[in-house]
Parts: structure tokens; sequence; C-alpha cells
């Protein structure tokens, strides 16, 4: 039997300019921020543009095509 690493496990983060989703949103990696964190850029329902920190394991990769 093989073991699993944990490494091999775990998603790897995001790199600068990626195109993710986050909770109903398409966002923008910006780069990495403190801890288990990136800095994302989005457009908010309000139609403002906003810069926020979030944890990358909660970025979503997006599919192969975007519409």
């Amino acid at each position: 039997m093989s073991a699993v690493s944990p490494r091999r496990s775990r998603k790897r983060k995001p790199p600068r300019g990626t195109l993710a989703r986050y909770r109903n949103r398409i966002v923008e990696v910006l780069g990495e921020a403190r801890g288990q964190r990136v800095m994302i850029r989005s457009i908010h329902d309000d139609g403002v543009e906003r810069r926020t920190a979030v944890k990358w394991a909660n970025l979503v990769p997006l599919e192969t095509a975007l519409f």
C-alpha cells in the first residue's frame, strides 16, 4: 500500500492573474496575502470594484469555457 502525501491532496495556490470563482462572482487573483489567503479583485452587485483577502481554499477554478 502506498501512503498518499498530504501535500498531494491539497489544492495548489492559484498564480497571479488567474480567474476563479468565489461565491457567486468571477474574480481575478492579485497575489498572496498573509497565511492561507490571497488578494482578489471582483465587481460586486452595486458595480463597485473591490479588493478582498480570501482563503485560497475557497476559490474554485473556472471550467475551460467562461461563457
